[in-house]
């Protein structure tokens, strides 16, 4: 049976601290902070409070939604990643500059103190990730057991990872998510495409930048950092080996939500 190889002692693997709040909260960028947002259960009067901090092109963007619950998840998203990031650099969240790369990675430059940050989303939860001294990347997928990954795996996954997946005790399609959220959120944290990089062997828990970034940019070395989320969300972050403990709060948690299990 082919094992994940941890190549550093978990003494050495940045802690994650929880905390749970039904209210919009602002955390202190000390160290990374991870930000799970229910964006189906945010308060009405902070919805339209994040929806103010929209800029004029996202107001735009926002409308072109046909679904409520899709207009609703892209203010909540936008909008409290505007406010965390206005907060941090000390201007108003809504003339946030953000730039993105060719791939779409966001990033802001040009003020006094720097952050970096990423996010994804997947049915109803959306992930804020940021640090304040390193690149960070995260993802979160709905984990489907009936989900038909054998394809994707032939053709993405290294044999390595596809015999990881196959022969392991737990249930296949739990160490598909496991391997597939590794391999976006390295792929987020250092800029790239996805499709066209996604043959990266994520196997360690440790990898070298250099390894995927030929030409030496972006060659630190990033940990992973993996949760369950409510049962059948897997989110992953890849951030840098000297990065602090992992902050990390759930928002607009409901009364029956199932609390996070590390993993």
């Amino acid at each position: 049976m082919i094992r994940l190889n941890p190549i550093i002692s978990s003494a050495k693997v940045p802690a994650i601290l929880f905390r749970r709040s039904d209210r919009i909260l602002f955390p202190e960028l000390n160290s990374p902070a991870l930000i799970i947002l229910k964006t189906g259960h945010v308060r009405a009067d902070e919805l339209e409070k994040l929806g103010s901090f929209l800029s004029e092109k996202e107001n735009a963007k926002r409308q072109r939604f046909r679904f409520s619950r899709d207009r609703v998840s892209y203010t909540v998203v936008h909008g409290y990643l505007r406010w965390m990031l206005g907060r941090y650099l000390g201007v108003s969240p809504e003339t946030v500059g953000i730039n993105y790369n060719s791939f779409g990675k966001p990033s802001v430059s040009g003020y006094p103190r720097q952050v970096f940050f990423n996010l994804s989303h997947s049915s109803g939860v959306s992930v804020l990730a940021f640090d304040p001294e390193n690149e960070i990347g995260v993802d979160v997928e709905h984990m489907d057991k009936k989900f038909e990954f054998e394809p994707i795996m032939q053709q993405f996954f290294t044999k390595e990872e596809g015999r990881y997946i196959q022969h392991s005790k737990a249930e296949p399609w739990k160490r598909f998510y496991e391997i597939w959220t590794r391999k976006e959120a390295i792929l987020k944290a250092l800029g790239l495409g996805i499709t066209e990089n996604l043959r990266v062997e994520v196997l360690n828990e440790k990898i070298k930048g250099n390894e995927i970034m030929k030409d030496g940019f972006g060659c630190k070395d990033f940990l992973f950092r993996s949760m369950i989320f409510e049962q059948n969300y897997r989110i992953t972050l890849a951030l840098n080996e000297h990065s602090g403990n992992i902050h990390a709060y759930v928002i607009g948690n409901d009364e029956d939500g199932i609390p996070i299990s590390e993993v």
